[in-house]
Parts: C-alpha cells; structure tokens; sequence
C-alpha cells in the first residue's frame, strides 16, 4: 500500500507541475556541474536544477541523462494532434521538471542506466496507456496516442468515498473524477 501511495503521489504531483513547467526555464544545461559531498561518510550531490538538493541518488545520472527530448517525442509524437484534448498539456520539460522533485528521493537515478531507462519507461508507459484516446480505429492503434487527455472525460463516479474520507481526504467542496493521468482506484 505504501509503495502504491508514492507511486500515486509521484503521479499527481508530475500533473499537477506540468503546466508550471512553462513558466520555468529547464534548459538549465549549464548548471548540469555535479557537486559532491561527504556526509555521515556517505557522498551525495547536487546536479543543478534538476537533482538540486543533497543525495546519494543525485551523485548518479538524472532523467534527463537517460531520456532525451527526442525520444519523449518519439513515444508521443501525436500527443498534439487535432484529436487530443490534452494539446499543449504535455511536454518533455514539464516531465523533467515535475520528476526533477523525486530524482534526489530516488525515482529514475537508482540502479545504473539501464534500470533507470526501465524505470521511467515503466512509468510513460503507465500513464501514457491511461491518456490514450487512441481507439483501434485511429492510425497506430490504442496506445499510439498516449497523452491525449489530462482529466478522465466520462466520469462514473466521484472518487470522495465516505469510507475512506479519514485515510484519504478529499478538499472540502471539491470532486475528484480522476487525479491527472492515474485514476484512482479503492484497495480493500
């Protein structure tokens, strides 16, 4: 349960900053130094922006080291289309930016470059198969079209159940049909 709540909070916070990402520059490359510490006789850094506060994890390589612009691209080349109701929602920086928060806790920077690569695609592919507005019949199947949506469009219900409103409150006067790209879903 605790690894699905972090997963869930990775998720909101990564669609929640989305839109904020556009108002910061992350093209921070030079400010990509690593600078490195010893604490408690354990190393850690700080890698710029994006890993920008004291880690073990930040002494590895960051997100943005394993995962190029391009390839986000490749992966969601029709994630702007006419068809998508998310256009201009989704976008490589905005990603980095949002993970950047998670990057010194671990998310993407454990395990060397082929784990971390396994991470993060485990992650698009996630919430790129709960945004896909792809049908069967538009070219390139269901999942050609990750990231089309950013709100669950046929809502059937709201997810303020009285039976959880202690462990998992929602804001007082709102509803919650979907958080960002991850449904919620109840586990008893």
């Amino acid at each position: 349960m605790a690894d699905f709540k972090k997963a869930t909070a990775l998720i909101l916070t990564v669609a929640l900053l989305v839109n904020l990402a556009l108002m910061v520059d992350a093209d921070g490359d030079d400010d990509k130094k690593i600078r490195v510490r010893k604490h408690k006789g354990e190393k850690q850094c700080i890698q710029g922006w994006e890993c920008s506060y004291w880690s073990k994890y930040c002494c590895n390589q960051t997100i943005s080291d394993v995962f190029q612009v391009y390839q986000f691209e490749d992966l969601f080349a029709k994630r702007n289309s006419p068809v998508a109701h998310a256009v201009g929602f989704w976008d490589y920086h905005s990603f980095i930016l949002a993970a950047s928060i998670y990057e010194p806790l671990g998310f993407g920077t454990t395990g060397g470059k082929h784990m971390q690569m396994k991470e993060v695609a485990a992650f698009l592919a996630h919430v790129g198969a709960k945004t896909s507005c792809g049908d069967g019949v538009i070219d390139g199947g269901p999942l050609a079209w990750g990231l089309c949506f950013k709100r669950e469009m046929s809502p059937s219900q709201d997810y303020c159940d009285d039976y959880y409103k202690y462990m998992y409150p929602c804001a007082p006067g709102a509803q919650y049909y979907g958080r960002g790209a991850l449904p919620i879903y109840w586990f008893v």
